[in-house]
């Protein structure tokens, strides 16, 4: 009997959307407090990881769909249509935010360096640190999630921690999306008026999550 992948796609879309939702809406109402937002990221992250990890693997991000796709984790027509309903989840938490009166509020985006010598991010720069923030978070899922020696129950934990400790590091530079899904859930519903953004948030984080998977492997093959 063929597996009913329902199931698995309503997961991923909840999980997208309680992301979206509950993190650029953070941003919203908290007038961007950096502690406040990292905190609401990585708990919702940690929470909805947890309610979905047995039923859709909790991938809740493309770009970590990618880079198991890549190394065969998941079949290539199922990734794509994990990747569909977490497009569709960030764009319905997308919708209502903005019926709220949100707007574009919450969508990632390029920042300064701090300092007197600070500036604009530029766009490579931007590129190279969601690169760099969604490899740590690979990392996480890799050691926590799909590596059978992790402790039961850790995964959530883990991955809520290195998402808060990403964005309070990046948040300030690119908003540390990280996730493809996240970002594009809010960018539409702003001017869209910057379209170099989109490989900022693309090619960023699917880099970062090849990377973080492919050197996993690495490693785990030499033990």
């Amino acid at each position: 009997m063929t597996d009913n992948p329902t199931p698995k796609l309503y997961a991923e879309a909840v999980g997208t959307f309680a992301l979206t939702f509950v993190g650029a809406g953070a941003i919203w109402v908290t007038g961007d407090d950096l502690l406040a937002v990292a905190t609401a990221h990585g708990l919702i992250l940690a929470v909805m990881v947890t309610a979905t990890m047995n039923i859709s693997g909790a991938h809740i991000n493309p770009a970590i769909t990618i880079g198991f796709m890549a190394t065969k984790r998941i079949e290539t027509k199922l990734g794509w249509m994990y990747i569909g309903s977490q497009l569709a989840g960030a764009l319905i938490a997308g919708a209502i935010l903005y019926s709220i009166g949100a707007g574009g509020v919450g969508t990632p985006a390029p920042g300064e360096f701090p300092g007197l010598n600070g500036g604009p991010v530029a766009t490579e720069q931007a590129i190279l640190i969601e690169a760099v923030l969604t490899f740590l978070l690979m990392t996480v899922i890799m050691g926590t999630a799909v590596d059978d020696r992790a402790p039961a129950g850790i995964a959530g934990f883990g991955i809520g921690l290195v998402v808060m400790a990403d964005i309070l590091m990046g948040g300030p530079l690119t908003g540390a999306a990280m996730n493809p899904a996240r970002w594009a859930g809010v960018w539409v519903f702003g001017d869209m008026a910057n379209n170099i953004d989109l490989i900022i948030y693309t090619v960023g984080p699917v880099i970062g999550a090849l990377l973080g998977v492919l050197l996993w492997d690495k490693m785990a093959s030499e033990e």
